[in-house]
């Protein structure tokens, strides 16, 4: 479980131009689903640098977010949109997607200056509105799903002059979201508190070498119970929330001190520095090195 992308694909039901496609600095994927019939659901992932946005035009969408030990589950129904942010444990849920139509995309925000083709002050001001938003579900407009089918059809012919026209239409829904009605969080399902406990734990000790069968312990079940319930309920094993955790705390480190990447693996309770950065750069797509030096150059200095 980590990162999941769809490939390009153009048929009846399901309709995807990728980046490779388009070109468009700052976008991934440009969707368009169409399903008549039930779908298999979108197993558990993250994305560590998108924003994905699910725009729903007719029928009803499931989407399961995972955050600090709390799951939250968003009904998502015809003329709503659905954020998910950078490193959002997530999922449609276990049972079949119903009968829906939707349009998608994917906002690349790992380089805020370059966001759309926009110059530097516009797309740092895209970048600025995307993570201000304070929710994950908003209702939108005929005027908004209107946007979005015409950039969608312009970039359908995948030519350069019509994709640029479709950015425009693109770029005009995103500006418009802080304008948009929120949809207030309304179902939260907490955790087992046994859970809780082994979650705070590791949280509390990510500079251990963090064993599972303290992890059991500490929830008071057994340690084949213990990994069956955490599976269940946080949806990713406990093996990798400790890992995303680590590298959580990596993130932090490496943006708010200068503390060295060999120190740093340490800290962390890393072998060694290489292990360290091949697990950072599987997760983050990059070095932690490459991550410190874009942070400075977009940031500032510590």
């Amino acid at each position: 479980m980590w990162e999941i992308f769809d490939n390009y694909c153009w048929d009846k039901q399901k309709k995807v131009i990728t980046q490779k496609e388009h070109h468009v600095p700052g976008l991934g994927n440009f969707a368009y689903w169409n399903f008549s019939t039930s779908v298999s659901p979108s197993p558990l992932h993250i994305h560590s640098n998108i924003i994905e946005i699910h725009c729903m035009l007719k029928g009803k969408r499931y989407t399961q977010i995972e955050k600090d030990g709390k799951v939250t589950k968003y009904t998502v129904t015809g003329n709503q949109a659905m954020m998910v942010f950078p490193f959002e444990i997530h999922s449609n849920g276990s049972e079949p997607m119903a009968p829906c139509e939707f349009y998608a995309f994917q906002i690349d925000v790992s380089d805020p200056d370059h966001l759309l083709g926009l110059n530097v002050d516009y797309s740092r001001a895209l970048y600025k509105i995307l993570f201000g938003l304070k929710y994950h579900q908003v209702t939108f407009a005929w005027s908004h799903i209107n946007y979005l089918r015409s950039a969608f059809n312009f970039f359908s012919g995948l030519k350069a002059d019509e994709i640029r026209i479709g950015v425009q239409f693109l770029t005009t829904f995103l500006f418009t979201l802080p304008f948009l009605q929120p949809v207030r969080e309304h179902q939260a399902t907490k955790i087992d508190e046994g859970l809780q406990r082994s979650i705070d734990y590791v949280n509390h000790n990510l500079s251990k070498n963090i064993r599972l069968i303290d992890l059991a312990e500490t929830s008071g079940y057994s340690l084949s119970r213990f990994k069956f319930k955490f599976r269940t309920e946080v949806g990713i094993t406990p093996s990798e929330y400790i890992v995303l955790q680590k590298m959580e705390e990596a993130k932090r480190q490496l943006s708010e001190s200068d503390i060295s990447i060999t120190d740093l693996a340490y800290a962390l309770g890393f072998s060694s520095s290489n292990y360290f950065s091949s697990v950072f750069k599987k997760i983050n797509s990059c070095t932690p090195k490459d991550y410190r030096k874009h942070y400075l150059k977009n940031h500032g200095s510590f």
